[in-house]
Parts: structure tokens; C-alpha cells; sequence
């Protein structure tokens, strides 16, 4: 009896520790490894960025101390990258997001391959998220500044995500402007993953072509989804191109953001067969929004102080895309050749351009094909329907495929 009883006691021992080690191995696997570039905090320390994300095992997280650090980063696995806020002259942060881990171009620098949507185009990149799979790429608190690059290939690119999911949150990119090449902030691409990328609360300034730039890897049924949210983009540069593009392939979603500057478009609608632009806020571009494809729905924005038209309507007709409850003030100031809405005699119906309200402009629909109408507020407008006029139309028309393909 008593040997039966310590066999069971042996036993049942025998149990306990199997169950501690599996539930300890699982921990094990289960543990996250985070890694620290720079001295400012204790633990598994990297003098680089690159170093840190190529270490084994690989990195769940890391964190990047306040620093300038001459890097081009190629991430290949899920991974965060966070900088860690820092202190200067009594100043928390860099520009307003919390960021003092500036990430600057070396002197030579690789060239990527991008397939954009079917054309491809080489590329120096500053970020490279290359293709990641099994998990996301997370990016906060990070300033990418390109200032003084002088990269290789046909573009210069603060960050690239290809055919990789994941998250850009407080992040600036500036300075993507070099003499040789047209710089662009961030470019997302999709791939044969269906990657879902994410751009929110950051900074895009100071670009020579365009501040973000959304599209598939082929021309085809879309293979990206993106988000674009209160982000603020603008660029002083009067060579620049757009604040945002959203191009074939794209399934974007654009709310919430500022943009402005001296450049060509606020947002243009370049191929994007799907989507909504909703929410956002253009100031002082010489368009506020290019419809150039049936798409996306384009919906309460406010658009101020354009040079041109606030909305141009270029596509052929619309089917998909709703254009309503805008708000356009100010076309190229009172009294003089401003539109607020250009329609540019295209098959437009007013059961999907109405309800728009449009102040201080020269003409409130410009080019209006016959029967246009529809329920719309017009204040201090001169015009509120102006027919359309054939060859003025086409000449405008030639003049927008001509902006396009800069």
C-alpha cells in the first residue's frame, strides 16, 4: 500500500514539472525581445539602428534613443521601431511629435525596384520595408530627414513600404528634396499579400514631388488598402506635384488631414478605383482635389484659398464617386477667373456633384454639361452655372493630362 502511494506521489511530481516546463518553455516563446539603440536607457544595447533590427534572436521591439543616426534601414521582418523621447534645451520632442532619433542619409546609398502599379521605377530609400510578412512593421516617434541626400536611382523616398502591412504613427519625413532626383515623403505599394498600411498623426513636409504616394503593384484590382489620417503634409516647393496621390491599385481612405503648400494639388485622384476622401482640409494649392478617375467618394472637405479650381473633375464620368457637402472658399480671389467646381464638360451628373457650398469664387460649376444643376449654396459668387464651352474644355483637359504626366 505505502509503495503504491509514493509511486503515485512520483508521479504525479513527474506531471507537476512536465506542466512547469511546458508552461515555461511557452513563456519563453512567448517573450518579447527588445532591443535599445544608444545609451540613454539600460538593457541590450546597438550602436546602429540596422544592427539592432539584424541582431538574433530577432527583435519584437526597438527602441531608438534621441540621436541623429546616418542609416539606410531595409526591415525584413515584423518589428517596432519607436524613437524614444528626448530632452533638449528643456524641450521635450522634435517638431511637435515627440521624436529626436533622426534618421539621415549616408553618403552612397542602395536602390530598390518599385513596381508602381506595374511600371517600375528604381528608388534610393531612406526606411525600406521590404516585403514583410507573418506580422506588421510599426514606426513612431521617428524623424526621417533627408536634407543634403544625394541618393541613386529614379527617386528619392524618406520611407517605402512594399508589400508590407503595419503602422506610421507620429513620424516625420522633411527635406526629400534632392537636386537630382524628385524626392517623395513616403511611398506605400501594395503586393500579393494584400498589405493594409496605416499612415496617421505625422508630418510630411519640405518634398520636391510629392508628399505621400499611394498605389498598387499593379494596375489591376487593388492590392493595398490604405488609411491616411490627421496627418499634416505640405511642401513649399513650387516643383512639387501633390500633397497626396492615390493611385491605381489603392484601396485608400483619406481623412482628417491638413495639407497646403505651393505645389500643384492638394489631393489628386490619379487611379484609385475604390475609396473616400472625407474630412480633410486643403489650403493654398494652386487645386484643391483632382478627380481624375471614377473611385473614390469625395465627400466634406473643406478646400481654401486654391489659385485655380477648388474641385477639378476630370474624369470622363462618374459612376462610383460622389462629390457632396464640400466646402470651397476663396478660388483665386474675388472677381477674378477662379472656379470653385470644374466640371470640364464631362458626362456629370448632378445626382453625384451636389450639395457642395461654394464662397468667393469667379465661377461657382465651370464648364457644366447641359441639364446640370442640383441643390448648392453659392455666396459671393459671380457665376453660379457656367455651360460648357467645347474648346475651352478640351484645352483645360490637354492641360491636366499634360500635369499629370510631369
Amino acid at each position: 500500500m505505502s509503495r503504491t502511494h509514493s509511486h503515485s506521489k512520483r508521479t504525479l511530481a513527474a506531471s507537476l514539472l512536465a506542466l512547469a516546463l511546458a508552461f515555461g518553455a511557452q513563456e519563453m516563446l512567448a517573450a518579447t525581445v527588445t532591443y535599445i539603440v544608444g545609451t540613454c536607457t539600460s538593457g541590450t544595447q546597438f550602436s546602429t539602428i540596422q544592427s539592432a533590427l539584424d541582431a538574433s534572436p530577432a527583435p519584437n521591439t526597438v527602441e531608438v534613443c534621441p540621436g541623429v543616426y546616418t542609416e539606410q534601414l531595409t526591415i525584413t521582418k515584423p518589428v517596432t521601431v519607436k524613437g524614444i523621447t528626448g530632452n533638449q534645451n528643456g524641450i521635450f520632442g522634435g517638431e511637435g511629435n515627440g521624436s529626436m532619433a533622426q534618421i539621415v542619409p549616408p553618403g552612397s546609398m542602395n536602390v530598390i525596384t518599385l513596381l508602381n502599379g506595374g511600371s517600375p521605377v528604381t528608388a534610393s530609400a531612406q526606411v525600406y520595408v521590404d516585403n514583410v510578412s507573418g506580422g506588421a512593421v510599426n514606426l513612431t516617434n521617428l524623424d526621417v530627414q533627408g536634407m543634403y541626400a544625394s541618393g541613386q536611382g529614379q527617386l528619392f523616398i524618406g520611407i517605402v513600404y512594399q508589400g508590407s502591412s503595419g503602422t506610421i504613427n507620429q513620424v516625420i519625413t522633411s527635406m526629400q528634396s534632392p537636386s537630382a532626383q524628385p524626392g517623395i515623403g513616403i511611398w506605400l505599394e501594395g503586393g500579393s499579400s494584400n498589405p493594409s498600411v496605416t499612415v496617421e498623426n505625422s508630418t510630411i513636409h519640405d518634398f520636391s514631388d510629392n508628399g505621400l504616394f499611394v498605389i498598387g503593384s499593379t494596375d489591376g484590382a487593388p492590392d493595398l488598402t490604405a488609411t491616411i489620417k490627421n496627418n499634416t503634409i505640405f511642401s513649399p516647393q513650387t516643383t512639387a506635384f501633390s500633397d497626396l496621390d492615390l493611385q491605381v491599385g489603392s484601396n485608400p481612405t483619406a481623412t482628417g488631414n491638413f495639407m497646403s503648400g505651393a505645389l500643384t494639388y492638394g489631393i489628386v485622384l490619379s487611379g484609385a478605383p475604390s475609396g473616400s476622401v472625407s474630412g480633410n482640409t486643403v489650403f493654398g494649392t494652386q487645386y484643391g482635389i483632382e478627380v481624375a478617375v471614377d473611385g473614390p467618394t469625395v465627400t466634406s472637405n473643406n478646400i481654401y484659398g486654391t489659385k485655380v479650381n477648388g474641385i477639378d473633375i476630370q474624369a470622363p464620368s462618374l459612376q462610383a464617386t460622389v462629390v457632396e457637402s464640400n466646402t470651397i472658399r476663396t478660388v483665386n480671389p474675388p472677381g477674378s477667373s477662379g472656379t470653385g467646381i470644374e466640371l470640364n464638360c464631362n458626362n456629370i451628373s448632378s445626382s453625384k456633384v451636389h450639395s457642395n457650398t461654394i464662397v468667393d469664387a469667379w465661377e461657382g460649376y465651370g464648364d457644366a454639361p447641359a441639364g446640370f444643376g442640383g441643390s448648392n449654396t453659392y455666396l459671393g459668387v459671380a457665376l453660379d452655372v457656367v455651360s460648357c464651352s467645347t474648346n475651352g474644355a478640351a484645352s483645360k483637359r490637354a492641360s491636366a493630362a499634360a500635369r499629370r504626366a510631369q
